[in-house]
C-alpha cells in the first residue's frame, strides 16, 4: 500500500486514531483527523495541527475529498464519512490493516519477531504467561492492558503504563520501545477486535462468547478473523479448535494453521471430539482426568456452566500434549482458580512450544505461575478472603464464573458469606458493562451474596435489597471490608483499567 502523499481521513481519535494520524502524517501524507465522537480535548487537536501539519474536525467530512477513508472496525457503518465512502465505492482501511501497514516500513522492527494474541476471553493471561516463558532465553517486550513491559529471565519490568490494546497503541508501544533503548528478540502484543498482518505467529484464544459491534451491525468473531485473513505468508496461526469461523477462514490462508484444545470446556460435552494438535489435561495429584468419562464425578452444575471440583487438598497438574504425545506435566501452585486460565495455559505452552522453547522453560513458569492481579487471583485483606476478578476484560459471564467460584470454595473451606463487589469504572471500558445484564445478574444471583456493592454512576440504576453504591474501585473494596466478617469472602468483579 502506498503511503506517500495522499489526502487521507483518519476516524476516531477516541480509540488509537492519533497515533494513526501522527504516523501517517511523518510518513508524507496529508491528514485529515475526525473526532467522530467530540471527546477529544481541543487543545490537543490544537496541538495536532500546530505540531503535525494534521487537520482536525469534529463534524464529519466529504468523504468524496479523499483517497482513502481509515476507521475502526466497530464504528458505526451510517456514520457520514463511512456511508458516504460506501455509496462512492471508496474501500475503507481498518486501523488494524494501517497499522500492519506502517509497522512494515519500520526497519528498526527488522529482525525482531513479533506475536499477537486476539481473542474474547483469555488474550492478557496468554500474552504475560507466554511473554514469561520466552524470557527465559530470549529478550521479550510484552504490550498488553496490563501495562507495556520488558521481559527477561522470568523478571518484568514496567517501561509505560496507560496505553489501550487498540492497534493504534501498538505504534506508541513500539516507540517508547525504542526511545528505551530496547531492542527485543520478541514482541508480543496484546490487540483488541483483529490482527494487523504483521505478526509471525497469531494466537487466537476464543471466538466466543460472541458480540455485536459497529451499533450491532457486524459480528465482533467477523472482525477478529483479520488476524486470519491478514496473516502475512509463511506466518502460524495458533487457533483455539472451537473456533470453527477462524478454521474455516484459515483454509484460504498461506500461514502455517495449528489447533489447540483446551481442558473442561462446557462446550465439548457431547459433542464429537476433534484432533488438534495441542491439548490440554488436568489431573489431580499425579492422577491424569481422562475427558469425559471421568468428568461427571467431577463437576458441579450451577446454571448453564460446569466446573471441576479438585479432591481435597489436592494440587492439579497439567498434562501437555503436542500432536497426542505426552510432552511434559506441571505441578500447579493453589491461590488462584487454575480452570480460568485453562485457555491461556494452553495457548502459551503451545505458542511457546512452537517457537522451539525448551519444555523445562514452559514448564519452570507453569509451576512458579500464581495468578495474575485481577484475572481470579486469591488474596487476604485484613484477614479475610479477597478473589480479585477485575480487569478490562470483565463482563458478566465472568462475573456468573468467578461468583461460582466463590460459591464452591464457600463450601470447599466452610467460609461465611459472600461481599460482591460488581460493576464498572469507565463505561468506555472495552462497551462497558451494561446495566441492565447487572440488574438480571443481582435477580438471578443477589440471593447467594450478603451484601452486593455496585461500582459506577451508571450501576444507580440497577434495584434490589441489599445494594450498596459506590464511585470507584477502591471505594466498593473498603466498603466491602467494612461489611465484611472474619470468615467471609470479598469477590471483587469491577470492569476497570488496570
Amino acid at each position: 500500500m502506498d503511503l506517500y502523499r495522499k489526502k487521507l481521513a483518519v476516524l476516531d481519535l477516541t480509540h488509537g486514531g492519533i497515533p494513526i494520524a501522527k504516523k501517517l502524517a511523518d510518513l508524507g501524507n496529508e491528514v485529515y483527523a475526525v473526532d467522530v465522537y467530540g471527546t477529544v480535548d481541543p487543545g490537543l487537536l490544537l496541538e495536532l495541527g500546530e505540531k503535525h501539519g494534521i487537520y482536525c474536525s469534529k463534524t464529519p467530512l466529504p468523504a468524496s475529498g479523499f483517497d482513502q477513508i481509515i476507521a475502526p472496525v466497530h464504528l458505526d457503518p451510517a456514520y457520514p464519512m463511512l456511508a458516504g465512502a460506501v455509496a462512492e465505492g471508496k474501500r475503507i482501511i481498518s486501523h488494524h490493516e494501517i497499522v500492519g501497514e506502517i509497522l512494515k516500513k519500520d526497519y528498526r522492527l527488522s529482525g525482531i519477531r513479533t506475536v499477537e494474541v486476539t481473542g474474547v476471553k483469555a488474550k492478557t493471561s496468554t500474552a504475560s504467561l507466554l511473554a514469561d516463558m520466552l524470557s527465559r532465553r530470549f529478550e521479550v517486550v510484552l504490550h498488553t492492558s496490563r501495562g507495556l513491559e520488558a521481559w527477561k529471565g522470568g523478571v518484568s519490568s514496567l517501561i509505560s503504563r496507560g496505553l489501550s490494546i487498540t492497534p493504534g497503541s501498538m505504534l506508541v508501544a513500539v516507540e517508547r520501545v525504542f526511545e528505551a533503548e530496547i531492542k527485543p528478540d520478541f514482541f508480543i502484543f496484546e490487540i483488541s477486535i483483529g490482527g494487523t498482518g504483521t505478526a509471525d505467529l497469531g494466537i487466537l484464544t476464543t471466538l466466543s462468547p460472541d458480540y455485536g459491534i459497529a451499533n450491532n451491525t457486524t459480528l465482533a468473531s467477523e472482525s477478529k478473523l483479520q488476524l486470519i485473513r491478514n496473516a502475512k505468508p509463511g506466518s502460524t496461526l495458533l487457533i483455539n479448535f472451537r473456533a470453527e469461523k477462524a478454521l474455516k477462514a484459515a483454509k484460504e490462508s498461506q500461514a502455517k494453521t495449528l489447533t489447540f484444545k483446551d481442558p473442561f470446556n462446557a462446550e465439548l460435552f457431547g459433542t464429537e471430539e476433534k484432533a488438534t494438535d495441542f491439548s490440554l489435561e488436568i489431573g489431580y495429584e499425579n492422577k491424569p482426568l481422562s475427558l469425559p468419562s471421568e468428568l461427571s464425578a467431577s463437576v458441579i452444575h450451577s446454571g448453564s456452566s460446569e466446573l471441576p471440583v479438585p479432591p481435597a487438598s489436592s494440587r492439579s497438574v497439567l498434562y501437555f500434549r503436542d500432536r497426542g504425545a505426552e510432552i511434559f506435566s506441571a505441578s500447579l501452585l493453589s491461590g488462584y482458580n487454575t480452570s480460568a486460565y485453562r485457555t491461556a495455559f494452553i495457548a502459551a505452552s503451545a505458542a511457546a512450544s512452537e517457537l522451539g522453547l525448551e519444555s523445562r522453560a514452559v514448564v519452570a513458569v507453569l509451576e512458579e505461575f500464581k495468578g495474575l492481579s485481577g484475572r481470579m487471583q486469591e488474596k487476604e485483606v485484613n484477614g479475610i478472603s479477597l478473589i480479585d476478578n477485575s480487569n478490562s476484560g470483565m463482563d458478566i459471564l465472568s462475573a456468573e464464573k468467578a461468583l461460582e467460584y466463590a460459591l464452591l470454595k464457600k463450601k470447599d473451606e466452610k467460609k461465611g458469606d459472600i461481599i460482591l463487589v460488581l460493576g464498572e469504572e469507565a463505561s468506555q471500558v472495552c462497551e462497558g458493562l451494561p446495566p441492565a445484564s447487572v440488574q438480571g445478574f443481582v435477580e438471578k444471583y443477589g440471593a447467594k451474596c450478603r451484601q452486593i456493592i455496585l461500582v459506577g454512576e451508571r450501576m444507580k440504576a440497577v434495584a434490589a435489597k441489599n445494594i450498596f453504591y459506590a464511585g470507584s474501585l477502591p471505594e466498593g473494596l473498603s466498603k466491602a471490608s467494612e461489611l465484611a466478617e472474619k470468615e467471609d469472602i470479598i469477590l471483587s468483579s469491577v470492569k476497570c483499567f488496570r
